[in-house]
């Protein structure tokens, strides 16, 4: 969707015959001053690149090359350890649990936005115990589809004492990702389902999994847009 949108505004200014080239070049453009933000903020934070023989501006040159191919977009983790291998060991986990909680806190906030007058405090219930166990799903089905692109660290103080911290960044193929995404959901929903009619729930039960299935569905498509 954005390719097609700074397509478009190329095509407005240029002309159609030179709308791939102008695209190119404004992406390009752009990437460059994302790729010069990027590299004074961590070279002014003191982070050094870590797992590779290349140099920051290398390793940062090549995560910015490869997000400007469609569909890949990038997870960032953060973590704190005095052992090193301990925390690039946390990355991967941290930037999946920041990615499921940012679904699941979207999905919560169109669910109430769109039905909140018909939820009763044992709805709300309901609905953070599903999308805490959605988020879960998340982390498992998609954790395969993340990328490690390159690691960041720097030295620090905590209490008193010498630790690191850890930035890790991670390349995410959307199509795949939404693939999974969309497995969690089914998983969760079969599993919601289940239980209700095994416990045999209340009505209230029934009505929150169909809110939470339309706001799926509408985060979804919404996600798929862009």
């Amino acid at each position: 969707m954005k390719k097609i949108v700074l397509m478009l505004v190329a095509a407005m200014f240029f002309g159609v015959s030179t709308v791939e080239a102008q695209y190119s070049k404004m992406l390009e453009k752009q990437m460059k001053k994302e790729y010069k933000a990027k590299m004074k903020e961590l070279s002014q934070g003191g982070w050094q690149v870590m797992g590779t023989s290349h140099s920051l501006e290398v390793a940062l040159l090549k995560h910015y090359d490869a997000l400007t191919q469609d569909d890949v977009y990038e997870l960032e983790g953060v973590s704190t350890s005095s052992q090193k291998n301990i925390g690039t060991a946390k990355l991967q986990q941290d930037a999946l649990e920041k990615y499921a909680t940012s679904l699941s806190s979207s999905l919560k906030g169109r669910t109430v936005t769109e039905h909140g007058s018909a939820l009763s405090e044992d709805d709300m219930i309901e609905l953070d115990n599903f999308l805490q166990a959605f988020e879960n799903k998340v982390q498992a089905e998609v954790n395969g589809d993340l990328k490690q692109s390159f690691t960041v660290f720097r030295e620090t103080t905590l209490n008193g004492k010498k630790v690191y911290e850890f930035k890790g960044y991670f390349l995410v193929n959307k199509a795949k990702a939404d693939a999974d995404l969309l497995e969690a959901m089914k998983q969760q929903l079969a599993i919601a389902k289940m239980q209700m009619k095994q416990q045999a729930l209340h009505n209230s039960a029934e009505k929150t999994i169909k809110f939470l299935e339309e706001a799926f569905e509408k985060e979804f498509a919404a996600e798929a847009q862009k």
